[in-house]
């Protein structure tokens, strides 16, 4: 008898909650998430940054209780898409994958063209797009390996990073330039460079980038199918990433804050963590923490990566696509991992690396999470009263507070995003609904219709 066509292969279960958590704290990454978007919450919030990230980590673990209680009730490879299916129907479900397919192909090209930036501040000579286009061509070599020894890569540059972060915040901290009131008081600059009071407006504007450095945390939920005893195992690793992510992000957003020795050079400054680190550790002591950086940002890449293709497969199981593309995502290579999906995946991002330095696509990214995050939250709802005799492995604690905090939170921060990447998001909702009545619920019908033909006969 053959064995199984790639086709046919699934996952193996070959993780356990070690390596599951190191690949979600390695895809939040506190050193890449407050390096990368520390300078655009800057520019918004002046010293709201801090309740900015304040307010974005309390929306942060409501929404991880919520991922926890969901992914514990439908684990599967889809994650959040497989959740937003179950509790809200398919037409919301091939949302989010949408939404998905468009991060998938625009988070890791960011990360690494951020990783490649840093690079070549330290070798000026090396390409920035070119040495990110490499850095992606590695990062689809490693995603096409076994899970498993990926998962200790990503480990062990997980523990690099860490040592960086604390570090960091360690000599930020002993070198502090101001007193606690500078982030309790928020300020800001106004167009003539006088320092003025933070509004409210401007506070919530920078937690769409504080959501995006949390973002992450929901990775374990996208190995299910890798993990042992994954009920039990997901929602603890979802807990624990976030509550990492939050404190650690927060303790570096405050450290460096409190170390800005000139607040309107740091406000002028496209890099203004490099500019603080140059203050507190000298040019050797940044440069150090630089290469942690680099290194950083590289395993944020890998361990985001990760996860895209094996929504798309899931996706493609669930019939979603045209019959040909499908076959493309669900193909399996020996590793067991979907190799047609991050084939994809390095050719999308590669483009992007080399055409594009996607600065400006931070804040659209984060739109596309918290509507992401929007359907998450209504679904814990939902699944309350639409599913109340299911299995709950783990029930969110002081129900319904978390959900709610969730969405009045996003509700509030989308408010205060600029209106071309809410248009941006608007239209990728608009094509997946019309997708789904164009096509999917078409090709329901006419399967539904030759099932019963079937049976008559």
């Amino acid at each position: 008898m053959n064995g199984p066509t790639t086709q046919q292969r699934g996952f193996q279960p070959v993780m356990g909650l070690r390596q599951v958590l190191a690949i979600a704290i390695a895809a939040i990454s506190p050193t890449t998430s407050v390096f990368l978007v520390y300078g655009a919450g800057l520019d918004s919030a002046g010293t709201g940054v801090f309740w900015a990230f304040i307010i974005g980590g309390c929306i942060a673990i409501s929404m991880a209780f919520c991922y926890a209680e969901l992914g514990s009730m439908f684990p599967g490879a889809g994650g959040a898409y497989r959740i937003v299916r179950q509790a809200l129907g398919k037409q919301l479900g091939f949302v989010s994958v949408l939404l998905f397919l468009v991060l998938g192909i625009v988070v890791t090209a960011s990360i690494l063209v951020a990783s490649a930036t840093y690079l070549n501040s330290l070798v000026p000579a090396l390409p920035v797009n070119l040495v990110a286009v490499a850095m992606m061509i590695i990062v689809t070599w490693f995603s096409l390996e076994r899970i498993g020894a990926a998962s200790w890569v990503a480990m062990v540059m997980l523990v690099i990073e860490l040592a960086v972060i604390l570090v960091f915040i360690g000599v930020s901290f002993a070198g502090a330039s101001h007193p606690i009131g500078f982030i309790l008081h928020p300020e800001t600059l106004n167009s003539h460079g006088k320092v003025v009071g933070v509004s409210f407006a401007a506070m919530m504007a920078g937690v769409v980038p504080a959501l995006f450095a949390f973002n992450g945390y929901d990775w374990p939920l996208y190995f299910a199918e890798e993990v042992h005893e994954p009920r039990r195992i997901l929602p603890r690793a979802v807990m624990i990433a976030v509550f990492t992510s939050v404190i650690v992000e927060i303790l570096a957003v405050v450290a460096s804050t409190l170390a800005i020795p000139n607040f309107a050079t740091a406000m002028k400054s496209s890099a203004p963590l490099t500019y603080v680190a140059q203050a507190v550790t000298g040019h050797v002591g940044a440069t150090i923490l630089i290469i942690g950086v680099v290194i950083a940002m590289f395993d944020t890449g890998l361990s985001g990566n990760l996860a895209y293709a094996r929504i798309y497969f899931d996706s493609a199981r669930n019939n979603s696509w045209p019959g040909p593309i499908n076959q493309f995502f669900l193909s399996m290579n020996r590793h067991n991992v979907p190799k047609w999906g991050f084939v994809f995946l390095g050719v999308g991002n590669a483009i992007l690396c080399y055409f594009t330095s996607l600065n400006n696509l931070i804040t659209f990214t984060g739109v596309i999470i918290v509507v992401i995050y929007l359907l998450i939250a209504i679904s814990a709802i939902v699944t309350r009263f639409r599913q109340r005799s299911a299995e709950r492995p783990f029930r969110m604690p002081i129900w319904p507070i978390p959900p709610v905090i969730a969405i009045i939170g996003v509700i509030i921060a989308l408010t205060q995003q600029a209106m071309g990447d809410i248009v941006k998001t608007a239209v990728i909702i608009a094509v997946g609904l019309l997708y789904w009545v164009a096509y999917l619920r078409l090709k329901d019908s006419r399967q539904a219709a030759s099932t019963g033909n079937a049976t008559e006969a």
